[in-house]
This record gives structure tokens, sequence and C-alpha cells, in this order.
């Protein structure tokens, strides 16, 4: 609420300033007050409280100077005013000779008012009572016949029983001055809002914010400022310098140069992480912000991003230093994707099943520009056609029947920023080919249900254990699709190619197993070392993995010997395996019809799976590929 307060100089005018205040629209959060106040008296002193005070003559000088810092409006005298007053004068007492006694007059306009009145004029200048009794003697002398001014002069006039002609007030006067402190006041309201918001904008942050000038004075501090630096609330902080709150701020140089930098600072016993941001107002006006957190704040919050991004999976869990392998193949591979993590462009991971192509994808995200933002994963294979499309692009509210009511961002959104990574690419439905498809050429998506779109900046890595191209010939794959996703490839080559590879990690799995299972680490006899690495290893890492894994939970002895691992039913006579060339797919005529000569008869196809180490997938395609096989020798 703003108040404004109205100094009348006589009784009798109080029904002109009621009516001047019922003239003005009225507002809720203004509160108008009319007051008799004659001249200069001490008890102007006691009416400070009001924001705006409206006054004339000589009460408003006093005002001006009892109060500084209020928004004062003057009741003016008019030119107009004065002539009138003037001209009542010599009609009223027909004089020779006028004394005008007024606070402000141009003299030159004398001259003027003595023309148009046709008698002689004096002006006399007064500010108070002093110097307005000063006045009535010197014009006294002078030979005045009337005195024309302000209630003051008139009052004195009286007492002394001189003639006197009083300067009214016109309505317009007080009109426009009840204006001027209408348009003041909804000013004053209008600042304190934005005041008010902004404070409670800076006290909502959780963070300590000051605000500085070009001499590092400060300029206003939240709540939290306070707290950090143990300032009392009743200490006047505002105008003193920012050093006396912490000598170790260097804000200088940004408020010289305009440029932002961020540093840890010391103060007492906490690390202070602080940010500095210049703040130009104009070529005159330069300051600069300070935002400090405490370093525990910033670990902690770091702390639970990271935890919520992994419990959405929405991070990269391995890196380069997990791909274990010593060999030519393996190296060079590392090599290759080191290099693709320095750009954006679409990668395709080719090999066979357990290779480690996810290991791959993990890793080109951590060593890319992206690693801070968001790894999302997705098998394409895992998931029914209608359920791939709602998690790779989402949906609307109500979109279809089980829909959430509040709609869901897909995969794409979730990466944005940052890398979705699409295992088994080849499994994807042949109609949400087109809509991936314009995904990665206009990088916008629309979820299921919604009539916009939404920008997406997201890399594709994406991986397959299919030989592609056989599957675009065939009318199953978008040949343009497959080129998107393709622009940089790696082919992974299996276990068997890098043999030099198995001891290497046969030995980190045995001994991180043996660490997780509290056991002793064992130790390979040459034979077992030996029968391991001519192995064909048909599920590669992965079966080599799950094959260490059960050594250790199977075997109590320190020295694992070739009878251990040939207790595992995987080791038996699978010498032939259908071998995968990174883009193709070939298999001699015999290797198929042995594929399952040595397993036991009447056994489930997820059971013969998981002793070869494969998935049921991979399983189907041989054996439709020895089928093929055993019909062209049948037609030969």
């Amino acid at each position: 609420m703003v108040k404004i307060r109205m100094f009348m100089p006589y009784l009798n005018m109080k029904s002109r300033f009621e009516e001047a205040v019922k003239r003005v629209p009225e507002y809720d959060d203004i509160e108008v007050e009319v007051i008799h106040v004659f001249g200069t008296p001490e008890s102007l002193s006691r009416y400070g409280d009001a924001e705006i005070l409206v006054a004339r003559g000589m009460t408003y000088d006093r005002l001006k100077a009892l109060f500084p810092e209020k928004h004062v409006v003057e009741l003016q005298l008019s030119s107009f005013d004065i002539l009138e007053a003037l001209l009542r004068a010599r009609k009223e007492f027909n004089p020779s000779r006028i004394a005008l006694c007024v606070r402000y007059m141009d003299r030159g306009a004398v001259a003027e008012l003595e023309s148009l009145c046709q008698v002689t004029i004096r002006y006399y200048e007064i500010h108070d009572e002093t110097s307005t009794l000063e006045a009535i003697y010197k014009a006294r002398e002078w030979g005045a016949d009337v005195y024309v001014g302000a209630g003051t002069m008139c009052g004195l006039c009286d007492k002394e029983g001189l003639n006197r002609v009083h300067i009214h007030t016109k309505d317009s006067a007080i009109d426009q001055a009840m204006r001027q402190a209408l348009d003041a006041a909804r000013t004053i309201n209008i600042e304190r809002a934005r005041s008010k918001m902004t404070s409670t904008i800076l006290n909502s942050s959780s963070d300590a914010v000051i605000a500085i000038n070009a001499e590092g004075r400060i300029l206003a501090l939240n709540n939290q400022a306070y707290r950090t630096f143990q300032l009392s609330p009743q200490s006047d902080v505002e105008g003193r310098s920012v050093d006396k709150v912490c000598s170790a701020f260097k804000w200088r140089e940004v408020v010289e140069t305009g440029q932002e930098r961020a540093e840890v600072i010391q103060w007492k016993e906490q690390k202070l992480y602080t940010e500095y941001k210049p703040v130009l107002v104009d070529k005159m006006g330069k300051g600069a912000i300070l935002i400090v957190r405490y370093m525990e704040q910033i670990m902690e919050a770091e702390t639970k991003i990271r935890q919520s991004l992994a419990k959405q999976g929405l991070t990269a869990k391995y890196s380069f230093d997990d791909i274990i392998g010593t060999s030519q193949a393996i190296r060079e591979n590392i090599l290759i994707a080191k290099r693709y993590s320095r750009v954006d462009s679409n990668v395709l991971i080719i090999g066979e099943t357990g290779t480690g192509k996810e290991l791959f994808a993990h890793s080109i995200h951590r060593e890319s520009r992206r690693s801070p933002e968001p790894f999302v994963a997705l098998n394409c294979a895992a998931l029914p056609e209608n359920l791939l499309e709602s998690e790779l692009f989402g949906y609307e509210a109500g979109a279809f029947s089980g829909a959430s009511k509040n709609g869901k961002a897909g995969l794409f959104e979730l990466a944005h920023k940052g890398t979705i990574f699409l295992d088994e690419i080849g499994e994807i439905p042949i109609t949400l080919q087109a809509k991936l498809l314009r995904v990665l050429q206009e990088r916008e998506i629309r979820r299921i249900g919604s009539n916009r779109v939404q920008p997406v900046d997201v890399r594709v890595i994406s991986a397959t254990n299919i030989n592609m191209e056989e599957k675009i010939q065939e009318g199953q794959f978008r040949a343009d699709l497959y080129y998107r996703l393709n622009l940089l490839d790696i082919v992974i080559p299996p276990l068997r190619e890098r043999s030099g590879d198995i001891r290497e990690m046969v030995d980190y799995y045995l001994t991180r197993f043996a660490c997780e299972m509290g056991k002793p680490i064992p130790r390979l006899s040459a034979q077992a070392v030996e029968l391991l690495t001519s192995y064909n290893w048909p599920g590669n890492v992965r079966e080599l993995r799950n094959i260490c894994e059960r050594l250790i939970v199977l075997c109590d002895s320190t020295d694992i010997e070739v009878g251990d691992i040939r207790m595992l039913k995987i080791f038996r006579n699978l010498d032939s395996r259908p071998v995968f060339s990174g883009r193709q797919h070939k298999a001699s005529a015999q290797e198929p019809d042995n594929l399952y000569a040595s397993l036991k008869p009447r056994k489930k196809k997820q059971d013969i799976a998981r002793e070869l180490g494969v998935s049921r997938t991979t399983l189907w395609r041989l054996e439709k590929l020895a089928k093929q096989e055993r019909q062209e020798k049948d037609k030969e």
C-alpha cells in the first residue's frame, strides 16, 4: 500500500481537495490523506510516514528539505494565477505600487506584468516566514500600497494591518498535482512488486547470490548469502565492499574485461565454487553477479544426477579400458573406435553374438564429446513392433488403449544431446524403418498420437550380427536406412580369429569371479590352456565368460586340469562351426549338418542354445541354413 498525503494551506479548501481526490481513479493499493498545515511548522517532521507528499509554496520547500528521499509533488502557481491576483489588487485598491512576494519569479516577467497591469510592481523573493517578514518590511519602506502573495504572506500582512491579495490555487493545479502523485504511487507499487518478485526468486535459490557495482560495492544479496558468509541480518551490508564479506573473491578482472569466469575459493574452512557473471547496464554502469555454491553441495547433486541416470539406464557403463585383448585385430578396432569417438557420425558395429559390440558402443560414447549426456540402449529384437515404436518415439496421452494419461517420452527424446544404441538393428520391422530413416534425416521426431514434431540431437550407434546386405537383397531392410546407419563401421572379429587374447581373457575372468565368490584364484595347466585356445568359441567372449564362471563355481581345487574343463558339457566335438566374416555369413555344407550331431536327442532348443552359448535366434538361423544346404545337396 502506497500512501499519498496532501497538505492544504486553508481549511476552506478542504472540499476542493476532496473533490479532486474523487475525480481520479481509485486503487486498492493506494491511500490518499488530506490534512491542514499552514506554513512551515515544526510538526511537519512528523508526517514522513507517507511515501508521496503533496504541498504548496513554503510547505513544499520545507518538506523537500526534511525528507529528501521522499517523492514530493508541488502544487504550482501559474503565471495566470499571479496575473489574476495582480489585476484584483489593482481593481480593489487602485494602487500605484504593488509588492509581489512569491518564491520564484522570472524578473524579466515582472516588466511584462507591469505593462499588463499598468502599475509599478516590485518582486521580493521569499523562502520561509523569516524571509517573508523581511520582504514585507522592505516593501513598506519602498511605499507599497498593496501586497500580493500566498498564504504565509497574507497571514503576516493581516497581523500588520496591511492591504493584501491572496494568490489562489486553481482546481486545475490541484488535479494536476493529484495525477502526478498517483502516477508516482503506481510506479512505486510496480517497482515494489518487481523488487519483491526478484527478492523471492533470489531467496528461493539454494546458491548465495551477490550483486556488486564496478567498485565492488554490494548492491543486493539474497538470504543464502547471509547464511553462507555468516552475516548478521541486522548488519547494513548493502553498500559495503564485497571484499569485507570475503577477501578471496576475484571480481575485478570480470568487471574490467566483461568475461565470465569460475573458480574454487577458500573461505574459512569451506571450499566454495564461485561463478562471476559480468553485468553491463549501459556505458557507465558496470558490475557483476557472484553465484556461490558449497563444493559439497555440487558433488552431492552430481552424485544424485548420476544415480538417477544410472537408474534409468541412461549412462554408458563401459570404456575402452574394459575391452580385454592385446591382439593386433582388437587393438586396431579400438584405435578405429577412438577415432570415431571424435566425430558425431553414425556408427554400425558388425560382429557375431558375444563379440563385445555393446562394449564398443558404450566406449565410443564415453570417449566422445557427448559423454556428459545420456546414453540410451535398446535391443530392437526384444520388443514387438507396436511396443518398439512407442519406446523409440514416445506417445501422447490417450494415444492408444492402456497409454499413460501423462504420455511418455521416447528413447530418442531421452537421448537428446547424447547417444542412442540400437542393438540388433537388422531385426527392426520394415514398417518402422521409414520412420527411423526420417528421424536420421530430419533430426526430429513425432510422438504417436501427436501432430507436432520435436527436434532432437542424437548420435546413433547400431549393431548387428547378421548379414545386412543379404537382408537388403531380400527386401527386408531399406538400403537408404542402411547407408544412413553405416556412415562409419567397425567389424569385430570373432574370438577364434584372435586366439592370442583367449589366455588373457581367461585369466581376467577367473580372477574376477574368484574374488567375487571369495575363492582362491585357480591356475590353468598347460593342457587346459591349449584346450581353451583350440576351442572354436561359437559364443565368443560371452561364452568364454560363462565358462570361466562355471569353472570357479564347480572347481574347488586351485589347479584346473583338462578333466575339469571337459566336465563342462559344452566342450564336445564341436570343431566345425559356422564362420562369421564380418559382412558375410558363409558355412561349409557339412557344418550345419554336424551342428547338433554330438548333442543328446529330444533336447529343447533353448537348452541347446544355452549349451552352445548362443541365442535362440542365432540357433534358428543356423538350423535354417542347414536345411537350405541339405536341399541344395538333394537337388544335386
